[in-house]
């Protein structure tokens, strides 16, 4: 075998031989390097090809001369066959010189050089019985031979199929040893990849917008970790767990890294999809070697994001296969394992990311696990406005930019959504080729945020009465709400987006949940105007109202049953009453007088319109020319006065 590989080696040209030293191969042109690959795997294939046909010939030594003239080229003699009596007779008539016996078939050769072939009958009264005592009597040669009827290309051809078969069986050991091993390489063996550690953080609380409640909770763990020996010198137990629970985009994974910076500690970051795993018990493995990393590399925390995915037991209620439950199980149990065996040195902390605690379960969240819970929240307004001045400040923003306008018109949004709304405006301006980020790109990268897109086609199918309408619609709320003071009017648009055809922005000044009545009242007038400035204008209304009527119809019914605002129930609130007292008479007089509410609510709204008819005309007008109106001039609008 090493001959003819040998061989192969040294007929090819030697540029075309990977040399011994691999710094100088790699430095070969890339078609050199494969076509020198290539060569040699088809010499190594056709030496083995070539092993298998010596082999072959290599078995057939040891046998007699005579055999080895039959085998050697058996197919003169296969190519004339003859009958078997044919045969006899040629026997009988001393004919024969020599006979070569392949089981049933003969390879004769007569006295005069003639060669045939022929099939001997079985049976023991059959010729081939009798060959042996015949060859005695009439004086002829016998010998027991094996001969191969395939031609020399179908030899190769199939000996190249057996190495082929060969190759394949040990390229796929190969592999298997090649992945077992890459896997053990990577330190996680079968489970997966090693736990590793991040950056070590540098960032403090002091960089986390926000978040009071959050890092108020957290000084506990920070005091700890930063001086252990006081607290443990009283017999105080460490902190295991805490759980950050809120909304998505509230800055979690950012408060848990700000944490590991305030205490000087090392930091791992995985999710719950870390430990899951197509082997079963590789869960309870990673879980070993998170906390072996951890602890190796104290003080640390361990940030684990997404902690429902594996914080929640299983009973496998409606799965077929009760193995993934209970190897979600299992995980949690080792987990608790893990985390009952720190010991009061280990100064490892672990904080579970979530946005639902009830959906923990309880068993981790009994005292000495995560039974600390940090709320994250929504930002407040001050919170918003540092956070579009930070984002803006990583941009290249105009300074006119009014991050408190945009601050009270971004309420409900995360951390996460104000960084996505400068990043879509920073894109809006690059398309328009603007110099800067301007106050536009930003009020309408907010806009697409929370109507959910940009303008949609809509657009195109408004007549100029359809936009003259919306633009009355939109005009109305804006200034009822500026006249009943229910809020701050932001900017006000005729652009559609998502379901809506035009939108009134309008935020509160303080953001506490704590409503007083005027304002709630001006609400109801706010929500009733669209409806109420198409009357006035048009005479007539349209199904646009639809959506306003709902929401004033609900904060009424709300306003009577539970805030205390009614007078036939005074102090009662409705839904602090059993439902088996709750009958019809009683929904009749709420709903009676939630009606009346929202009479008493048009008819301020009315008065207001028709006190302010100078400044709708002329809103709409603006409308239709500028389709969106923000800012000062908004502004300007709102406090015209009539000529």
């Amino acid at each position: 075998m090493r001959f003819h590989i040998g061989c192969i080696a040294r007929s090819l040209p030697p540029f075309l031989l990977p040399p011994p030293d691999m710094k100088r191969f790699k430095t070969w042109p890339r078609w050199l390097q494969i076509a020198s690959i290539v060569l040699i795997i088809l010499g190594s294939i056709a030496a083995l090809v070539a092993a298998d046909l010596m082999s072959s010939q290599r078995s057939t030594a040891g046998r007699t001369e005579l055999a080895a003239r039959f085998e050697a080229d058996p197919q003169p003699w296969l190519q004339k066959p003859m009958n078997v009596s044919a045969f006899e007779r040629a026997i009988m008539e001393g004919r024969v010189r020599e006979v070569g016996v392949d089981g049933a078939r003969a390879l004769v050769t007569t006295r005069s050089g003639e060669r045939f072939s022929t099939r001997l009958l079985a049976g023991s009264d059959g010729l081939g019985s009798r060959l042996e005592s015949l060859s005695r009597d009439k004086g002829f040669d016998l010998t027991p031979i094996s001969i191969d009827e395939r031609e020399l290309g179908m030899r190769i051809t199939d000996s190249l199929g057996v190495v082929m078969q060969r190759v394949l069986a040990v390229a796929s050991v190969a592999i298997t040893a090649f992945l077992a091993f890459y896997l053990v390489r990577q330190g996680g063996g079968l489970t997966g990849s090693k736990t590793q550690l991040a950056e070590k953080p540098e960032a403090g609380f002091d960089e986390v917008i926000g978040a009071m409640e959050a890092k108020a909770a957290l000084q506990q763990v920070t005091a700890f970790m930063k001086s252990p020996d006081k607290y443990l010198a009283l017999g105080a137990k460490p902190p295991r767990g805490v759980l950050l629970e809120g909304p998505p985009g509230t800055g979690k994974t950012l408060l848990a890294r700000a944490l590991a910076g305030e205490c000087g500690a090392n930091f791992i970051a995985v999710d719950g999809s870390h430990f899951s795993s197509m082997f079963y018990g590789a869960g309870i493995a990673k879980v070993r070697e998170l906390f072996a990393t951890a602890r190796k590399n104290a003080p640390c925390i361990v940030f684990i994001d997404e902690f429902d995915g594996i914080g929640q037991r299983s009973n496998g209620a409606g799965k077929p296969n009760g193995g993934g439950v209970s190897e979600e199980n299992r995980i949690i149990n080792k987990l608790l394992v893990e985390m009952d065996g720190f010991s009061a040195m280990d100064n490892v902390i672990v904080i579970g990311a979530t946005n639902h605690v009830g959906n923990i379960d309880e068993a981790l969240r009994r005292p000495g696990r995560f039974d600390l819970v940090a709320r994250m929240t929504l930002p407040t307004l001050g919170d918003r406005r540092a956070l579009f001045d930070l984002c803006l400040g990583r941009v290249k923003a105009d300074p006119a930019v009014d991050s408190e306008a945009l601050a009270r018109a971004s309420s409900t949004l995360s951390h996460a959504d104000i960084t996505n709304v400068v990043n879509r405006a920073t894109v809006l301006a690059a398309e328009q080729n603007a110099e800067s980020v301007g106050q536009a790109h930003l009020h309408r990268a907010l806009e697409s945020h929370q109507m959910g897109g940009e303008v949609s086609g809509m657009k195109d199918l408004m007549t100029p009465e359809d936009r003259h309408r919306i633009a009355v619609h939109e005009s109305g709320h804006a200034i009822v709400a500026h006249a009943l003071k229910a809020g701050v009017v932001e900017r006000v648009t005729i652009e559609p987006r998502g379901q809506a055809l035009g939108v009134t922005f309008v935020t509160r000044v303080n953001e506490l949940p704590l409503y007083g009545e005027q304002e709630l009242h001006g609400r109801l007038g706010m929500l009733l105007a669209g409806r109420e400035a198409e009357l006035f204008v048009f005479g007539n209304t349209t199904s646009g109202a639809s959506d306003d009527l709902k929401r004033a119809s609900e904060l009424a019914i709300d306003m009577v049953s539970s805030l205390g605002l009614s007078k036939e129930f005074g102090l009662l609130s409705i839904k602090g009453v059993p439902d088996r007292l709750v009958g019809p008479h009683i929904q009749d007089r709420v709903l009676a007088e939630a009606k009346a509410l929202l009479e008493g609510a048009q008819a301020a709204c009315r008065a207001a319109l028709e006190a302010q008819a100078h400044v709708l005309h002329a809103m709409t007008d603006s409308l239709l020319r500028d389709e969106t109106i923000s800012g000062h001039g908004l502004e300007a609008l709102l406090e015209r006065k009539a000529a």
